[in-house]
């Protein structure tokens, strides 16, 4: 109807002395986990006969990682010598339903991070299980190309997985009456930046760690913690939470 009236078909638009009506914002629950919650969590998935999904959520919530970045990584994008992770890779489905690796979408995506010790001891365990158990699968891990977290084929995972192993892990906590709070895989990402800006990082820091184009995102959950001054991004997370 405004064209209209640009186009002087109509004198004016009616449409504008509409009132709507406030749309009512509905209470939803935090995707994201306190410290004592991850920690209650990460404890638990310890506690399972899949070492996989220790690391796995581990990693995702230290790092602040897109679960499809994390499907996509190579063990040689972790450098247990020098505690860091390149991030430089993500997967996608393409028009065939095949899973694709590909470059992620903004500059900012391609990342270098540090990673403190607790997290490259867990990593190298998990590197050292994978490497017998593909062997005892008959397949060769000695290649750069070797995916970290790969499938029993040693293939790509859909990202989907992800989300089953989260309700895997509800349900399993459920059936032993632990009262675990439930949160989507993104949700681990936004765990990740809560937490970061409790332990004393900056935004600045939170948003090269995490790969945002700019601060907005960040400054959205900045909003709501109290940050403290600090200057190791890692490290200080890892000593913040304890575990």
């Amino acid at each position: 109807m405004n064209y209209g009236v640009s186009m002087e078909l109509m004198e004016s638009n009616p449409m504008k002395k509409t009132i709507l009506p406030r749309k009512k914002e509905d209470e939803k629950a935090p995707n994201f986990y306190s410290k004592p919650e991850l920690q209650t969590f990460l404890d638990f998935t310890k506690t399972l006969d899949n070492y996989k999904y220790y690391a796995f959520f581990r990693l995702l919530a230290i790092t602040g990682m897109r679960k499809s970045e994390a499907l996509a990584l190579y063990i040689d994008d972790v450098d247990l010598f020098n505690k860091s992770l390149t991030i430089g890779k993500t997967i996608a489905i393409d028009e065939f339903d095949n899973i694709i690796l590909q470059t992620p979408k903004t500059k900012s995506s391609y990342r270098t991070i540090s990673l403190d010790i607790e997290t490259i001891k867990i990593l190298e365990k998990w590197i050292s299980i994978l490497r017998e158990d593909m062997f005892k699968l008959g397949f060769n891990t000695s290649h750069k190309e070797q995916l970290l977290f790969p499938n029993l084929s040693n293939n790509l995972y859909y990202p989907q997985v992800v989300n089953d192993w989260l309700d895997w892990i509800y349900k399993k906590a459920n059936n032993d009456d632990l009262n675990l709070k439930a949160i989507t895989p993104h949700g681990f990402r936004h765990t990740a930046c809560s937490l970061m800006f409790e332990s004393g990082a900056t935004v600045n820091e939170v948003q090269k760690r995490l790969g945002h184009k700019d601060i907005k995102t960040a400054m959205n959950i900045y909003a709501h913690v109290t940050p403290q001054q600090a200057e190791n991004t890692s490290e200080k997370l890892a000593q913040y939470l304890g575990f």
